[in-house]
């Protein structure tokens, strides 16, 4: 083969499938220490050895060929979760479907499509107190010309303002959701197999970490602490909620106010609790009501959960011009991986439509709307 290999690039297959290094070694008949020198650059692989790596990782042998796009994201500077039970593969592959998404960017960029300016960097804000976090949210509020209101789709709203939203894939549902600001975009991984409400707090969960910890090491349980109460403060800022907030706890009035701001009820008792509205003692009557009804982790009905429309829109605008398996073969993947990687992001339908090939060419490309 004349392609020039970038080892980086078989790390890179390697962890977007999820495998370990001792897993793709027995996959290909090597030892583990092999295939480490082989993605350190140490020792190069012949034809063979590279034609039974692509075949393991599903990739044609060109994907390993160095790109233009040399960056990708930094694991270590992940928010994620502090959940331990979850393993490194795991979530340095929904790290490396993330590094896929700025690819396809990267491609649809190159076929006229614009994307929404980013609108976060312009924003710093380093909070030396917990009252802070308050400033902070309502400062950000101002800063993108929002009011005091409820936001009525947060995933549209951070997609407005150039913040790429992405669904977790099934194979990496145990991370949660996590977030990261490297390189040109901020960009936003959630878990939907929860409830929209919960959904909804992830996001804005996730935000706090874009606009609060861009210079904090990530996983401790200060900065988790500081994103949840920047979550409720921009869900539900103090000026806007305090005003319709109970006084004492009652069931109905808090079950009304879910669906007014889309938080949870529990939610709304920590965040009139942080607000000095309920005592303690008021959300420990509040916690032992919901959980005789049974409703500590799921509270029923509610909205429809906001799930990430920008990349469908991007399609929409080409998919007249391009099918996925040249979408697919651009990017070096197959077709299969390429419907699995935008499953939840982009619609059935469309990708039917896409998938009927199409040989028309170019022209202009309008902006994508913003939401």
């Amino acid at each position: 083969m004349s392609i020039l290999i970038d080892p980086e690039r078989i790390t890179f297959a390697r962890e977007m499938k999820g495998l370990s290094k001792k897993e793709l070694a027995m996959k290909v008949d090597k030892t583990p220490s092999a295939i480490s020198q082989i993605e350190k650059g140490v020792i190069r692989p012949d034809t063979e050895t590279l034609t039974r790596i692509s075949f393991a990782l599903s990739v044609p042998p060109n994907f390993f060929a160095k790109k233009e796009r040399s960056k990708y994201i930094n694991f270590g500077h992940c928010h994620f979760r502090l959940k331990r039970a979850v393993s490194q593969i795991k979530r340095k592959q929904s790290v490396r479907i993330g590094d896929f998404f700025i690819e396809l960017i990267d491609l649809l960029q190159s076929k006229g499509v614009v994307f929404p300016e980013e609108k976060i960097s312009g924003f710093h804000f380093q909070p030396k107190a917990m009252n802070d976090i308050e400033i902070a949210a309502m400062e950000l509020r101002k800063f993108w010309g929002m009011g005091l209101g409820p936001i009525p789709n947060i995933t549209r709203l951070l997609e407005s303002k150039g913040i790429i939203v992405t669904p977790i894939l099934g194979s990496c549902e145990e991370v949660d959701a996590f977030s990261v600001c490297d390189g040109s975009r901020p960009w936003i991984m959630l878990a939907y197999g929860g409830t929209a409400s919960r959904a909804r707090f992830d996001a804005a969960h996730e935000l706090g970490h874009l606009i609060l910890h861009e210079e904090h090491t990530p996983g401790s349980s200060i900065t988790e602490n500081e994103a949840d109460r920047f979550a409720g403060a921009f869900l539900a800022p103090r000026d806007g909620f305090i005003l319709e907030c109970p006084r004492r706890w009652d069931y109905d009035a808090f079950a009304k106010l879910k669906f007014r701001w889309k938080l949870s009820i529990q939610a709304l008792v920590y965040r009139a609790y942080n607000l000095g509205v309920l005592s303690q003692h008021s959300v420990r009557r509040a916690f032992i009501d919901i959980n005789q009804r049974g409703q500590r982790k799921n509270e029923g009905e509610e909205w429809a959960k906001e799930y990430p429309t920008l990349f469908n829109q991007a399609l929409e605008l080409i998919c007249d011009k391009t099918s996925l398996y040249e979408l697919a073969s651009e990017l070096c993947i197959s077709k299969a991986d390429l419907i699995s990687y935008l499953d939840g992001t982009v619609s059935a339908d469309l990708i039917r439509k896409l998938d009927k090939k199409n040989d028309e060419s170019n022209g202009q490309l309008v902006f994508l709307r913003e939401c």
